[in-house]
């Protein structure tokens, strides 16, 4: 089918011609039927009965009548009543659809799932209720999109159909209850001349309050509140209550489940004197947040605790070393030998290892060179290296021969406390009348 459109003025279409010209084009998209005269209702239907109750009820509703094919299959449904808010997609409302065919006046109704709803309804007699679809209403002048829901019940042998708009102050209400409840917060409002107070659902949450038991006074809120959050919380409300500021207070509160850190935001409406005489603001839970941030400063707090006992313990450590292995600033000089010594840690400043070296002239004249290394770092190996650089010299000068040296050593280390230690190391003997180096390593 090949539809065109002559027109006489330039320019969009509006949202209820294009509407129009959809239903057009779903009716020629279809069979084409013979247009006969409308079909009357039938007698005794009820109609003019069902039509008295429409005209009294809001909303768009109709009553519809099945019309079956030979095969007993519903092909469509004859409009039989309407009440006067029923607008089809051409524009008539009221009796205007009356005697028409749903296909003819509402297109979107063929729409499966409604279809097979309505037939659902009339073979079983339980309600169908459609899912929310948009359709853009002309209010005012102006287009806006409007969430309808279609509802079907069964009367007789026909069908009431009716399309339920979803108010949209209902909508931004139940968009402000989600508000509150996903930042746990709740508004209050306190008239300070009727002393009247009223109070979202959400505020008698945020205070763990019974809502049997009604809203509290503004001057009520310290009597909750824990001792030492009293004053500043008292000077907030005198501030707003006398002074007409604005109120941004936190405050503590004790319930069932703990102590919870709570928030009040509020400000006062004034007369024309300048005297208070309404406060609204919100009540906000910020226990979730008081928690993560204690918790952060705890952890920060442990963290500089645990930096402070690294720096001392290094500290210690390097001034050991230091006192222990000192560094000799020239050349030694060991049975003809010079000897030179340089040391650069991997990681400087960092930690202080158990690296170490000996350099001493034997009483036979030879010289005695030892290198070695302690696994770990800290205070624990600073001392293991000390143990074994001193006893290492002096075994060697009371006789031992190097590879006695390292065995007695090495037993020294597996009785020692620290059961994990271990260490490499090498011992060098220069025997000067000889001029040979003799050497061991374990």
């Amino acid at each position: 089918v090949s539809i065109g459109v002559l027109r006489g003025r330039p320019g969009r279409f509006s949202p209820r011609t294009r509407e129009h010209l959809r239903a057009v084009v779903r009716l020629c998209a279809g069979r084409l039927r013979a247009f006969e005269a409308r079909p009357e209702p039938a007698a005794g239907s009820g109609a003019d009965t069902v039509q008295a109750v429409l005209d009294t009820l809001p909303g768009a509703a109709v009553l519809l009548t099945p019309l079956r094919a030979p095969t007993g299959e519903i092909e469509d449904y004859r409009i039989d009543a309407a009440s006067p808010e029923s607008v089809d997609v051409l524009g008539r409302g009221g009796a205007g659809p009356v005697g028409l065919r749903i296909r003819e006046c509402w297109p979107p109704v063929a729409d499966e799932a409604l279809w097979q709803g309505c037939a659902h309804t009339l073979a079983t007699g339980e309600p169908y209720e459609g899912d929310p679809y948009g359709q853009r209403d002309e209010v005012a002048g102006a287009a806006q999109l409007s969430t309808y829901r279609v509802r079907v019940t069964r009367l007789g042998e026909g069908l009431i159909a009716g399309w339920v708009r979803h108010d949209p102050s209902a909508q931004q209400e139940r968009r402000l209850e989600d508000v509150q409840r996903l930042g746990n917060l709740g508004w209050a409002n306190w008239n300070l001349v009727t002393q009247e107070v009223t109070w979202s659902a959400q505020v008698f949450t945020v205070l763990g309050r019974d809502p049997g038991r009604g809203p509290l006074r503004l001057d009520d809120l310290p009597g909750l509140t824990l001792p030492d959050d009293v004053p500043a919380l008292s000077r907030a409300l005198d501030d707003l209550l006398e002074a007409g500021l604005p109120a941004d207070a936190p405050f503590r509160i004790r319930t069932e489940n703990g102590v919870r850190h709570l928030r009040l935001v509020a400000e006062a409406v004034t007369d024309l004197r300048g005297t208070p005489v309404e406060v609204h603001g919100f009540l906000q839970d910020l226990t979730a947040q008081r928690r993560a941030e204690l918790a952060l400063v705890a952890s920060e707090r442990a963290m500089l605790t645990q930096h402070g006992a690294l720096r001392a313990e290094r500290a210690l450590a390097g001034r050991l070393q230091h006192t222990l292995l000192p560094l000799p600033d020239k050349p030694l000089r060991l049975a003809g030998l010079r000897v030179e010594v340089a040391y650069l840690p991997a990681q400087a400043g960092v930690q202080v290892g158990g690296d170490w070296f000996s350099a001493i002239e034997l009483p036979d004249g030879d010289a005695l060179l030892v290198v070695g290394d302690v696994a770990g770092h800290g205070v624990g190996a600073v001392a293991t290296m000390a143990q074994l650089r001193f006893t290492a010299k002096g075994m060697v000068i009371t006789g031992s021969s190097l590879t006695g040296a390292l065995g007695r050593l090495n037993t020294l280390l597996l009785h020692s406390r620290d059961s994990h230690g271990t260490a490499t190391l090498v011992l060098a003997r220069y025997h000067a009348r000889e001029r040979r180096l003799e050497w061991a390593q374990a």
